[in-house]
């Protein structure tokens, strides 16, 4: 707010700096004589009628705080009534004669206020908002201390919530040699549990690898079992304690890695089969003990490795599969079960048919995809939007699609991936709701669950068809090519300084590979 004061005439009727000048003609209006250059300009119209000209010489003169605050007391005072006003010509601005303009200097005044929101000092208080009035601050916005202008329309988040270029590392950050990894599209040789150990099957040895402490073991000791043939699946349970492996004979081996060896008594804890059935290439496991395997026939068996007795119920027959199955999972809630097969589909089983009074056998899947031209390799649920399942096909397909099974199975996209082959493996990512495939022409790729299921990212992994794709309970992917090699990816790396991508660590189970 600015106060206009006028500078003092001399007793000659002249300004400071007026001698020395041509003086004007005098002008007289109602009775009064006045030279133009010695009158001193004013706003007073009363006093110079019908004046149009502005003077040259105010002088702004910026008030301090004490002087708006007295005339902030001055206007909102209850002693500041008519009997105080004074009523003469020289105040014609009085709030008597004007209340409309006084009530807008009162708005225009700023209200001190102990609820105001603001960290800044008493004195450095501009424009602040009364209590509750305040409108909600932007996303990100951190409260800054003495904020007192600014020519933004909003203030500038922080910089660790700025929206920023999404940076994937496109070269490998670890890579080993995996002699005697079986050159199988079909079989799982690898896994990687919550504890952070990875699982390689390479021909009958199993071997055990700590990624961060870049540990390895042998899981057998040179001693591995032959005589079932070669490791076709490999599956840590869910909480990581124990690794099931499957064999082309169609036997299933449940270990502890945290047993000691001997011997005379092994880390094998039992020995599933099935009569009939060979060749089991996929394992998913339940939290409750229920191990579901898939056989070269079609069948489909869960077991309750907790009890003798561990066939619980089947899903096969006219209803199941006519040809070898290729992928299993478990949706995150275990309400539903997916099943990948070469003949060319894939099922959706319901979860309650895992066990009941007796044996179930054979019930009818809750949906069937046939919609593929090739063999179906792999199928996923996704980790981060419900009934969201990704079923990928193989060679002469080369395509993933998306399917709503909330919604009687609704097919949502279809996505050409490979053009030469077929689809590996799919991993989805939680924090960047990202989708990662693994093709033969070596290209990982990423595609972002959006409106428009946007390819985002692509990356020459390798020269050689990719077999396996798993993922890590951090930021990391895992694959295994037909060159023989396991390569490590960080293609989630997420940034620690933000809430909003969580990193998940590894679960600590006491794991203790002996």
């Amino acid at each position: 707010m600015f106060s206009y004061r006028f500078r003092k005439m001399n007793n000659r009727g002249r300004t400071p700096g007026s001698s020395g000048r041509t003086v004007r003609p005098s002008v007289q209006q109602n009775g009064l004589t006045m030279r133009k250059r010695d009158m001193t300009p004013t706003r007073n119209t009363n006093l110079v009628p019908n004046a149009s000209f502005i003077g040259d010489r105010f002088l702004g003169v910026r008030l301090d705080q004490d002087e708006l605050d007295h005339a902030n007391h001055l206007m909102t005072s209850k002693l500041y009534n008519k009997e105080n006003l004074n009523n003469s010509i020289s105040e014609p601005n009085s709030p008597e004669k004007k209340n409309v303009e006084s009530e807008a200097l009162k708005q225009m005044m700023r209200h001190k206020s102990a609820g105001a929101l603001t960290d800044a000092d008493d004195g450095d208080r501009i424009l602040c908002y009364k209590k509750n009035l305040a409108p909600p601050p932007a996303i990100g916005y951190i409260n800054q201390a003495k904020v007192l202008y600014s020519t933004n329309s909003v203030i500038n988040p922080a910089s660790s919530v700025k929206k920023s270029t999404r940076h994937v590392k496109e070269s490998a950050s670890k890579v080993l040699d995996g002699p005697g990894l079986t050159k199988d599209l079909y079989s799982r040789h690898l896994d990687w549990g919550c504890h952070n150990w990875v699982a390689v099957a390479l021909g009958h040895e199993l071997y055990l690898w700590n990624t961060e402490t870049c540990v390895i073991k042998n899981f057998f000791e040179d001693n591995a079992p032959t005589s079932e043939g070669m490791i076709t699946s490999v599956r840590w349970s869910q909480e990581g304690r124990y690794i099931s492996l499957g064999y082309a004979s169609g036997a299933v081996k449940i270990y502890d890695p945290n047993r000691p060896k001997t011997t005379e008594y092994v880390r094998e804890l039992r020995t599933l089969r099935v009569g009939g059935a060979s060749r089991c290439a996929s394992i998913a496991w339940k939290k409750q003990g229920v191990m579901t395997c898939g056989y070269k026939s079609g069948d489909i068996v869960n077991h309750d490795v907790r009890v003798a007795q561990h066939v619980v119920s089947s899903w096969g027959g006219d209803n199941g599969h006519s040809r070898d199955i290729t992928a299993l999972e478990w949706s995150s809630d275990e309400n539903m079960c997916v099943s990948a097969s070469s003949d060319r589909t894939a099922k959706v089983w319901d979860g309650r048919h895992t066990r009941g009074d007796g044996v179930v056998q054979d019930p009818e899947p809750l949906f069937t995809i046939d919609e593929h031209t090739g063999q179906v390799r792999t199928a996923q649920f996704c980790s981060f939007r419900d009934g969201i399942l990704a079923t990928a096909g193989g060679i002469n397909d080369g395509t993933v699609r998306l399917w709503d099974v909330k919604r009687q199975c609704q097919k949502i996209r279809e996505l050409n991936v490979c053009e030469t082959g077929g689809v590996g493996g799919i991993v989805f990512n939680r924090p960047y709701s990202e989708m990662l495939t693994a093709s033969d022409d070596g290209f990982l790729r990423i595609f972002r669950f959006n409106a428009n299921y946007k390819l985002s990212h692509e990356i020459q992994a390798s020269n050689e068809p990719i077999m396996d794709l798993v993922g890590s309970p951090y930021d990391e992917v895992l694959i295994g090519d037909m060159e023989e090699t396991l390569k490590v990816f960080q293609l989630f790396t997420v940034d620690k300084s933000t809430n909003i991508l969580d990193r998940t660590a590894p679960k600590n189970v006491g794991l203790n590979v002996r």
